[in-house]
C-alpha cells in the first residue's frame, strides 16, 4: 500500500484519486485499455443505438470518468459526435489527447463539471460512480443534471448489485467501492424515465447469478415537459 497522505481539505476518495490513484489506476490498466474488449464494444454499440445516425448535426457527448477516451473514440467511429471527457488522471488525459486529438479531454472530477448548463446531448458515467465519496454523491447527480439538456440522454455504466453495499478498495487502504443502482438517483426525479437497462458480467461479458460481479448499462431520458402531468 502507498504512504500517500490525502488533502484534509478535500473528501478522502476525491483527494486520493486526483493526487495519485487516478494516475496509478491508468498505469495498471494501460495495456488492457489499449486492447479490444468485447464487453466495452457491446456497451458502446448499445449506447450508439440511441444517438442520431446520419444527421447533419453532431451530438455533444460527455463521458465522466473517460480515462484516455477509448470509449468516446469507439462511439465516434459509428456516430457523429463531438466527444468531451473528464477524468482525474492527468496521465490518462495526456495519453488520450495524443491518441485521439478529435476528442476534448480534460482533468477534473464529476462534482465540478467545467461545462455550461444544458450543453450536453448525452452525459455518460463511464464506470466511476462506485468510487465517488458519499458526501459528494448528490452534488455529482446535480452537476450531471445541470449540464444535460432537456431532451438529452443520461447513461450510467456501473456495478449492479441486489442492494447497496460497500467493500474495501483493493488498491488503497481506507478507500471503498460503493455498489448500487445509481440510475435510481436520477429516476427519482420525474423528469427522467428509463429507456433501457442491460445487465451483464464485469468479467465474462454475459449475465451472471453473482450480484457482486454484475454490471449494468442504464440509459435514461430527460424531459421536463413529461415530468408533471396536469390534473
Amino acid at each position: 500500500m502507498s504512504n500517500f497522505k490525502a488533502d484534509p481539505q478535500e473528501p478522502l476518495q476525491k483527494s486520493v484519486f486526483v493526487r495519485s490513484e487516478g494516475d496509478e489506476w491508468f498505469d495498471r490498466n494501460r495495456i488492457a485499455l489499449a486492447e479490444s474488449s468485447p464487453l466495452r464494444d457491446s456497451l458502446v454499440e448499445r449506447i450508439a443505438q440511441h444517438l442520431p445516425h446520419g444527421g447533419t448535426t453532431a451530438s455533444q457527448v460527455l463521458e465522466i470518468g473517460c480515462g484516455q477516451g477509448g470509449n468516446l473514440n469507439g462511439l465516434s467511429s459509428v456516430r457523429e459526435i463531438r466527444g468531451s471527457g473528464i477524468d482525474p488522471s492527468g496521465r490518462a488525459v495526456s495519453s488520450g489527447a495524443a491518441a485521439f486529438p478529435h476528442l476534448e479531454l480534460c482533468v477534473g472530477t464529476a462534482d465540478a463539471l467545467p461545462y455550461g448548463d444544458g450543453s450536453q446531448d448525452m452525459v455518460w458515467f463511464g464506470f466511476c460512480l462506485y468510487l465517488v465519496d458519499r458526501s459528494l454523491l448528490q452534488r455529482v447527480v446535480a452537476e450531471a443534471d445541470r449540464v444535460l439538456r432537456d431532451g438529452g440522454l443520461l447513461v450510467v455504466v456501473d456495478f449492479d448489485p441486489l442492494v447497496p453495499c460497500k467493500r474495501e478498495y483493493h488498491h488503497k487502504a481506507g478507500l471503498y467501492s460503493y455498489k448500487m443502482d445509481y440510475a435510481r438517483l436520477f429516476l427519482a426525479n420525474p423528469a427522467y424515465s428509463l429507456v433501457e437497462k442491460y445487465s451483464t458480467s464485469h468479467t465474462t461479458g454475459a449475465w451472471t447469478q453473482d450480484p457482486q460481479e454484475r454490471v449494468a448499462l442504464t440509459i435514461c431520458y430527460k424531459n421536463m415537459d413529461l415530468a408533471y402531468q396536469p390534473v
